[in-house]
């Protein structure tokens, strides 16, 4: 058990019972499992944790706690956002068993993603710490993506080397056929250990050069002063686009779990540069050119859209009109399109929304 889980009943003002935590935890541990291979069931978690409404049947979460506890108060909506929060910070912690595995390490990037990403809905400060420990597990799971490992050209090893000589050695003067299947058995052995520990050097080394080839296209593109998509410099866009064009692009480029660390430095570093300053989320949808909004809302995750309120905005600015967008997005996400954000905070949540998307459109294929 988690050994905050009874602090944050406390802070939405519940206050907790032995046995009902050690019941609620182990549901927790229960979901997490099923979270793990469904990324829609991670969105909805998210959902249930920042209070926003439903875009899927919650029966499954429900049944769940139910199992553990027939007599679980499944309307209680404060208890069951701090279910959700848990189970959002047992399915992101890095140090889980399994947590380098291809769907564990997925469902961690969506519940982080979507969980930042949905923030700017939201504004309620009670479960802020579980929100905080969630995002501070996501950097080091970036942190643990992003190390280099040490190669050694010497794969077969020392030991290895010495035990498959020595055993070709004592080959010719083998006279018994169970001596020659000892020697050959012991050659063979060893050649697969080695092998094995190829291949996992080389896997290592693979990744290495993922990393090293993604953080060279992202420095030139960051050097290069331009827009890829666009082929014009910063400076020949609309100023209050770039944060927005800078951020797609800079996902576009991540090619390695959550990208560089340092994102939101880089994309601060093109948005200063192009001057921009603070406007309302309109300015910014409204001066984004027509066929790049159109683009962008083509390749867009719309069950997801309403945890990544600028891509619901982009969404529907590229398939209606610059004054059209507006009443539906308001409608939809409960946010003012009046809304004013700083150029860096537009460009770090519209980053974090675009890994998000992508990550949701890698788990379908």
């Amino acid at each position: 058990m988690h050994k905050n889980f009874s602090e944050w009943y406390r802070l939405v003002s519940i206050e907790p019972n032995g046995d009902n935590l050690q019941k609620r935890w182990a549901a927790v541990e229960e979901w997490v499992s099923i979270l793990r291979g469904d990324g829609d069931s991670v969105l909805e978690t998210v959902r249930i944790f920042q209070g926003l409404p439903p875009k899927a049947s919650r029966d499954a979460f429900l049944e769940v706690f139910r199992k553990h506890d027939p007599a679980f108060p499944q309307r209680n909506e404060l208890e069951l956002r701090v279910l959700g929060g848990a189970s959002l910070v047992e399915c992101v912690h890095p140090g889980n068993e399994g947590a380098h595995e291809v769907h564990h390490m997925r469902a961690a990037i969506i519940a982080g993603t979507a969980l930042e990403a949905s923030s700017l809905r939201v504004s309620d400060p009670q479960l802020v710490e579980v929100t905080q420990e969630v995002l501070a597990d996501l950097q080091e799971i970036a942190r643990n993506q992003r190390k280099r490992s040490e190669f050694s050209a010497e794969i077969l090893g020392t030991k290895t080397t010495r035990a498959i000589t020595k055993a070709m050695e004592q080959l010719p003067a083998a006279g018994e056929v169970v001596q020659v299947r000892t020697l050959v058995a012991t050659v063979l052995q060893s050649l697969f250990e080695a092998l094995r520990r190829s291949e996992a050097a080389l896997e290592s080394a693979g990744h290495d050069l993922r990393r090293a080839n993604e953080e060279t296209n992202i420095l030139w593109w960051l050097e290069g002063g331009s827009s890829r998509d666009l082929n014009k410099p910063w400076s020949a866009l609309p100023r209050d686009a770039v944060p927005l064009i800078a951020a797609s692009e800079l996902a576009d480029l991540t090619d390695v779990a959550l990208g560089p660390q340092d994102a939101t430095a880089l994309l601060d570093r093109v948005v200063t540069k192009a001057e921009c300053k603070e406007t309302s989320i309109q300015a910014h949808v409204d001066a984004v050119p027509d066929e790049w909004a159109k683009a962008r809302a083509a390749k867009a995750m719309e069950h997801a859209l309403d945890l990544a309120p600028l891509s619901l905005a982009l969404s529907q600015r590229g398939k209606s009109s610059s004054s059209s967008w507006r009443e539906f997005f308001e409608a939809t996400s409960g946010m003012l399109s009046s809304t004013s954000l700083s150029p860096k905070r537009v460009a770090r949540q519209a980053y974090v929304e675009a890994v998000l998307l992508r990550t949701l459109a890698g788990a379908e294929d």
